[in-house]
């Protein structure tokens, strides 16, 4: 994905596994997300992030 189609409060997936997005940093292309598995927040690259539309707010697994 790249960062402009990224918003704060969006699920997605990536290699920690499902993740909120926290904070979009688009000069880097860049996310702060948040694991849904431990919680830890990290920096990540836009490219590394998959859109699954089938998370939706308030839900963190699929339907």
């Amino acid at each position: 994905m790249q960062a402009k189609d990224l918003k704060p409060g969006m699920w997605v997936e990536c290699q920690q596994g499902v993740a909120e997005v926290i904070d979009v940093d688009q000069e880097h292309n860049t996310a702060i997300i948040e694991s849904m598995s431990d919680h830890k927040r990290i920096n990540i690259n836009c490219d590394d992030i998959k859109e699954q539309p089938q998370l939706h707010t308030g839900c963190d697994s699929y339907y």
